[in-house]
């Protein structure tokens, strides 16, 4: 157990930075922010979720396994499918006024079998699809941010079907297979990619698919396999990071640097479910610690806490790994809501903690996912990574509201958080909304909307939402201004999707 030494100090930042955050929300503040000439302004995707043909992922053997996804829903059918109507979403950008794009290469799509990967025969059709897609943002004055791996992995690593044996993270060739893969896309796109993300939101996955069971390989409080994952995935991480900084030569941008890598973390601001009960706030510390440091503390500072107690004195622990240390420059953050953690009910080993991400006990409006909206949040988070003194980039935020009646307010709102963080002097480069298009949201289908841009479900059309217009007249001006807030109609009550 971690002592209580430990937690204190863990708490007392933590209590800091929502201090910093509270403070801050009290502070009337100045009428507006502003953003540099040079910020990245754009929006996200994932290959899965809007791509069709990934059938060979383990994720495409999830969705044809009965009852894993929300109404039978199917990326191949009704989808954004992505790779056809690259023309079109580089238009939606481009008349969004955005000037960068992250999206994902789907290692399955490059590799379809071991085979074709182990003598590096790449699809040709895939190379074809992604140059074209390269070619067309060029084309646009886009900047492509790059995610070598967004959930997925090839089924001839993961397949959920024989969930019992060691899948994906957990074998032993794949670390040293995404090193691989990820010099080699480095090699082949480094000329047009400067920034890069090795893998998305690390902890997510593990935690969903060995502890919820509504990712692959779909399994029930399997907690010391959950963790496992998470350690190779930070062996994978920085192998990744290697690799990318040998391949890539090329400055991509003319910014003066060949790459830009990093890791992006789902970070939430966690709170305790009753603030005034000390064993909420310290199951609050608790998850706040794996949820959101314990990563980062690996790949900057190579602290390697293999126990995920807190602390550094386990016998396979080890501080300032110069294996793991200074393995991101900068931090990708993925801001949504908050989360409460609470001593009582279904108590989780190693946080001792039961979590909860929606439906929270409070009095702040809801999206469609029944998430908090808390733009106040997003400065909590950002004060908790200010001591890394890593820049920082945006590389998710976003809601889930079909009817488009809360999304403007809350990206201004988010936009206002991250203009006074930048001011208060952290290094922040850039903001990517999720999503530019309704899309495939893993478990839950096609229902939660997130897009600026909604897809017609029978011929894959594109239409802007009106929000999109408001996101896209920040981008243009460079600044939001409490009035433009002000003037929005208030958070109206969530709509859910049919």
């Amino acid at each position: 157990m971690t002592s209580r030494k430990t937690w204190t100090v863990i708490l007392a930042a933590a209590a800091l930075a929502s201090c910093s955050s509270d403070d801050a929300a009290k502070d009337a503040g100045p009428s507006e922010v502003t953003f540099p000439p040079d910020f990245m302004w754009g929006s996200a995707t994932a290959a899965f979720q809007v791509e069709k043909g990934l059938g060979n992922t383990d994720w495409g053997i999830w969705v044809k396994t009965p009852g894993k996804i929300a109404n039978g829903d199917d990326p191949d059918v009704g989808g954004p499918d992505a790779l056809a109507h690259i023309d079109a979403d580089v238009a939606v950008l481009k008349a969004a006024n955005q000037n960068t794009y992250r999206f994902s290469i789907d290692w399955a799509r490059v590799y379809p079998t071991r085979d074709a990967f182990d003598a590096d025969q790449a699809d040709a059709a895939a190379i074809a699809a992604y140059d074209e897609l390269f070619a067309a943002l060029r084309a646009a004055g886009i900047r492509p941010l790059v995610t070598m791996q967004h959930f997925t992995l090839p089924d001839w690593l993961s397949d959920p079907r024989e969930p019992e044996e060691p899948q994906g993270w957990e074998r032993p060739e794949t670390v040293p297979a995404f090193e691989t893969w990820c010099r080699r896309v480095a090699a082949r796109w480094g000329g047009e990619v400067d920034w890069w993300v090795t893998i998305n939101e690390p902890l997510v996955a593990p935690l969903a698919g060995y502890v919820q069971g509504s990712f692959p390989p779909g399994l029930i409080l399997k907690i010391e396999r959950a963790l496992e994952v998470g350690r190779q995935e930070v062996l994978g991480h920085a192998k990744c990071y290697d690799a990318i900084k040998a391949a890539d030569t090329i400055d991509a941008d003319g910014d003066g640097e060949t790459s830009w890598v990093g890791i992006v973390q789902h970070q939430r601001a966690v709170e305790p479910e009753l603030p005034d009960e000390p064993a909420d706030v310290e199951a609050a510390a608790r998850v706040r610690y794996l949820n959101n440091l314990w990563f980062i503390n690996a790949v900057v500072r190579g602290d390697w806490d293999d126990d995920f107690d807190g602390n550094l004195d386990g016998p396979k622990d080890r501080k300032a790994d110069p294996a793991l240390a200074n393995r991101s420059d900068y931090l990708g953050i993925n801001y949504y809501s908050a989360l409460t953690a609470s001593a009582r009910g279904l108590v989780l080993p190693v946080v001792d903690a039961s979590i909860r991400q929606d439906r929270l006990l409070t009095d702040r409006p809801k999206t469609d996912f029944h998430w908090d909206i808390y733009p106040e949040g997003l400065r909590v988070i950002l004060e908790e990574v200010r001591p890394y003194g890593l820049p920082i980039v945006i590389t998710e935020n976003g809601i889930a509201d079909s009817a488009d009646k809360n999304r403007a307010r809350y990206v201004l709102e988010h936009l206002f958080q991250l203009g006074l963080a930048r001011e208060s002097g952290l290094d922040i480069r850039g903001y990517m909304y999720w999503s530019l298009l309704d899309n495939f949201e893993w478990a839950h289908g096609y229902c939660p909307r997130f897009g600026l841009h909604t897809v017609d479900r029978a011929t894959a059309a594109r239409a802007a939402r009106p929000s999109a217009a408001v996101y896209a007249n920040a981008a243009k001006t460079g600044k939001v201004t409490r009035a433009e807030i002000d003037a929005l109609p208030p958070y109206g009550e969530p709509t859910y999707c049919e």
